[in-house]
């Protein structure tokens, strides 16, 4: 009802918006006129005014003079031009009473057959307490908003003071999206792929802020990061999906099922991306007509192939930890111990195996063993000496992030010297080569390697304020 009248108050407006020029436009007419026609008799009681006052001479004033009556002979003309017998005047007054009685009539019919075919006139009123909860629904989406923008607002200011916080890169790059900032959300990412310790998801993160920002498209630029992240972690699930995609964009669908229905088969019944998954394999092999069951089952035994192969080879994986978690601390800790003493039982059968030796120094470092880990880091840096990679590992577990420059160990140096010998360009042995001369009050060789790795760090990188602090703190 309270629709009705006031679309009725509305329309009822608007008739009379398109009344009111034809009631007015006769008055207003030959106000106008008489109007002119007074002005211009005034110009001429000023002309004389002036000529009699001396301001003009008489040859001036008679020139102006004979161009008012020009004036005055032209808007009389006009006027006398208008017609002011009755019939005229009845003539008009008829036509507009019949425009107005059409503009009366054929507004609102106009108007009530458009919205019976284009609105929903049999739509019931909405509840007043829906729209109380709709309100407070966008009232909560607001407060919503404005806490995650206040958020990305204070974890950004803190990463300019911690640039190397990969978690927190990630954090924020997370909370853009949410945000729908698919370019502050790349920018984020991207730091944090720029840090040492960056890893497969902050390579997958990148590529998936890429593709949001890109409208669903997979570009080259994207594929890279995916690429990266699955040469990290070759199981990476979000990099082997979009790594898929790009090549059925690209129309390779026979490379786009290869890259899918291997991800399938190593993916849980009750993964979230699963029903997803099967839904574009199934239409991807419905355009080149195939059929999928002997592909889904060579799939699913190179899968088998591959769990047993890791199972024989790793610590415990993320599945073994879920597990784990839910039984009580002593039957936990007893769990997780027993897998990973079997992988160093078979370490010891097989020394060489480097890989090996790394995943069990971190095992070591979930269980909380920090010397375990150093001793495994370097069995592993020892039977690689030619791996920057093994290196590092030995590094992080012997100067872990938190430990005061003072307490760092003679080990320590010595690996960040083999890092610098392997590779001279790495930027951690750059960064810590800078650090160790510094603490040996060597301040022209930390100032020249620190020097060599901004030369080397990309304009936005996290890590480039920190490095120059440093090196003003050399110069003061």
């Amino acid at each position: 009802m309270i629709f009705w009248a006031i679309a009725g108050v509305l329309l009822l407006a608007a008739v009379l918006a398109l009344l009111a020029p034809l009631v007015r436009r006769r008055v207003e007419s030959g106000d106008r006129q008489d109007h002119g026609l007074t002005v211009l008799r005034d110009q001429m009681a000023e002309l004389e005014r002036d000529r009699q006052g001396g301001r003009i001479d008489e040859i001036q004033a008679e020139a102006a003079r004979i161009e008012i009556e020009r004036r005055i002979l032209t808007e009389a003309g006009s006027r006398s031009a208008v017609p002011d017998d009755e019939a005229s005047v009845e003539r008009g007054r008829r036509r507009r009473f019949v425009t107005s009685t059409i503009l009366i009539f054929l507004v609102p019919v106009a108007t009530l057959g458009l919205y019976a075919v284009l609105g929903t006139p049999g739509l019931p009123d909405f509840p007043l307490a829906d729209r109380a909860a709709e309100r407070t629904r966008t009232d909560t989406a607001d407060d919503r908003r404005r806490g995650l923008e206040d958020m990305a607002k204070q974890l950004a200011g803190r990463l300019e003071d911690e640039p190397t916080d990969l978690g927190g890169w990630m954090l924020l790059g997370r909370t853009y999206q949410m945000l729908d900032k698919s370019a502050s959300a790349v920018d984020a990412f991207r730091k944090a792929t720029r840090l040492p310790t960056a890893d497969a998801a902050s390579w997958s993160s990148l590529g998936e802020a890429m593709v949001q920002a890109n409208d669903g498209l997979v570009p080259p630029e994207a594929k890279e990061a995916f690429q990266q992240a699955v040469d990290l972690m070759s199981a990476e699930p979000r990099a082997r999906f979009y790594l898929g995609l790009a090549e059925r964009q690209a129309g390779n669908i026979e490379a786009a099922l290869a890259w899918w229905i291997d991800l399938e088969a190593d993916s849980p019944a009750d993964a979230p991306w699963q029903q997803l998954l099967s839904r574009r394999i199934d239409e991807a092999a419905d355009e080149i007509g195939v059929d999928l069951t002997d592909r889904r089952s060579a799939a699913a035994a190179r899968s088998a192939v591959r769990t047993a192969e890791q199972q024989e080879q790793r610590g415990p994986s993320a599945e073994d930890m879920e597990v784990a978690s839910r039984m009580a601390p002593e039957d936990r800790l007893e769990m997780i111990q027993g897998m990973v003493s079997g992988l160093a039982a078979r370490l010891e059968e097989d020394p060489n195996d480097v890989d090996g030796w790394r995943r069990l120094g971190r095992s070591y470092q979930v269980l909380d063993q920090p010397a375990k880990a150093i001793e495994a880091f370097g069995e592993a840096a020892k039977r690689a000496p030619e791996s920057v990679e093994a290196q590092l590992d030995y590094a992080h577990a012997l100067f872990p992030p938190g430990t005061s420059e003072r307490d760092m160990p003679a080990e320590f140096i010595q690996a960040i010297e083999r890092i610098r010998t392997i590779d001279p360009t790495n930027p951690e042995g750059l960064f810590f080569g800078g650090l160790i001369a510094d603490r040996g009050g060597d301040s022209d060789e930390a100032r020249a390697l620190w020097t060599r790795l901004l030369d080397d760090l990309p304009a936005d990188s996290p890590v480039r304020a920190a490095v120059e602090r440093r090196i003003e703190a050399l110069d003061g």
